[in-house]
């Protein structure tokens, strides 16, 4: 087991030491909307005008699914509890607009609801039967049953072209739900949409990502003014400052996985004509990723939930893939003198990590991921021996120094 782990770790090390964008379908092609599994990450599909396209392996090969004759496919959402459903955004204003759902992870396709112009739609997964539905002119639609009925949900909304939905669960309660309008941002629990500050009431909100369990939410403003960026929040979407002034900033997305305030993984936002930025410190600074990105003009971007290593751009160009920094490197096992120590190697789920640091200055960062590079969290050691706080679910982890490089030191198998 250990020489297998050892062999994945080291050819993820190989096939991630690129930083750059790479072309893994439709050159030419004008990407709409991209929606990856929850829970199978070879699973994709994609959407070029009025037709979806299906990926079994993670991106790199596709077949054709279905077309709706000259109605745009506009957005493409998972269950996140069922994986094998997904749900499909069809139309720009005529009667056959409306919303699909499939069953089978998208190769077969029926009607669910008929809807005018829909253009986005979340779905927070608790309550386990609720959606929602935003379309350009008619605002929200709830449905509190799997789609199977639909109500408006427009109290206090004061423009209803909505092209934006997220939710964040900081509580055991009622999701709060942002929706991006034409005229800014709203926010909403249980009581009605209530407008945001901080974001211009003029301008097209037209992307939202907020970290489903903290405060941290990001927002793209577009419009062609200089108010256009990338706005931020810390307090669940009730005030927002900009982060990055950026004319025509088309959509925003946050790594999911994000799990402390020290975090530092990746918030990426697109242009549409100067590609893509990506911060790696909250937000506080940006900067320019487009090597490799043949078309700055970027529709979407796609962070699978739960790996940190799989991020889509759709473009009016194709489909580009993320490669990231270099992973794990294994039999590295000190860094300028300094020694990471796991007494036990072996853990159960909920139990405390004794960990020993030696040579070591200050504080350092340490970092927890998981056999296939995907980060879970970021701890901070200031002592000789400290204890970290449990992992939840079993599987193998590393702990290595948070630094430029990575150095795989020692391995944690956690069990039930």
């Amino acid at each position: 087991m250990g020489k297998l782990i050892s062999v994945i770790a080291a050819l993820l090390c190989f096939v991630s030491a690129q930083t750059n964008w790479e072309l893994v379908g439709f050159e030419n092609e004008n990407v709409k909307c991209i929606a990856q599994h929850p829970q199978d990450t070879s699973i994709m599909l994609i959407s070029i005008a009025d037709s979806i396209y299906r990926s079994a392996d993670g991106g790199y090969s596709w077949s054709f699914v279905t077309r709706f004759w000259g109605l745009p496919v506009n957005c493409l959402t998972f269950d996140p509890l069922y994986g094998d459903t997904v749900f499909a955004l069809i139309g720009n204003g005529s009667y056959s607009d409306g919303i699909y759902r499939s069953t089978d992870a998208g190769n077969t396709w029926d009607i669910l609801a008929w809807f005018l112009s829909p253009l986005c739609m979340t779905i927070p997964g608790f309550p386990y039967s609720f959606m929602l539905v935003g379309c350009d002119s008619l605002g929200i639609f709830k449905s509190e049953d799997c789609g199977n009925s639909w109500e408006s949900w427009n109290d206090g909304l004061t423009d209803l072209h909505i092209y934006a939905l997220d939710y964040c669960s900081p509580y055991d309660s009622f999701p709060i739900f942002y929706a991006g309008t034409a005229q800014g941002l709203f926010y909403k629990s249980w009581d009605g949409w209530i407008q945001a500050n901080g974001i211009p009431t003029d301008l097209r909100v037209s992307s939202v990502s907020h970290q489903i369990i903290s405060n941290l939410g990001f927002a793209a403003v577009t419009g062609g003014s200089w108010s256009d960026g990338i706005y931020k929040s810390t307090d669940y979407g009730q005030n927002w400052q900009v982060v990055d002034w950026w004319i025509y900033a088309s959509c925003v997305v946050m790594n999911r996985m994000w799990s402390d305030p020290w975090d530092t993984s990746s918030v990426f936002a697109g242009d549409s004509g100067l590609g893509i930025k990506r911060s790696t410190d909250c937000g506080a600074t940006w900067n320019e990723v487009n090597t490799g990105l043949g078309n700055l003009y970027i529709n979407s971007l796609s962070f699978h939930p739960e790996d940190t290593l799989r991020l889509f751009a759709a473009t009016q160009g194709g489909l580009y893939r993320y490669d990231y920094e270099p992973g794990i490197n294994e039999d590295i096992t000190s860094l300028r003198g300094a020694e990471i120590e796991v007494p036990l190697s072996i853990l159960r789920a909920g139990e405390p990590i004794l960990v020993k640091c030696n040579n070591i200055k200050g504080s350092v960062e340490i970092k927890i991921i998981d056999a296939v590079g995907r980060k879970v969290r970021i701890d901070k050691i200031t002592e000789n021996t400290t204890l970290l706080k449990p992992l939840k679910r079993k599987g193998i982890y590393f702990i290595i120094f948070e630094n430029d490089e990575y150095y795989c030191n020692k391995k944690i198998i956690v069990i039930d």
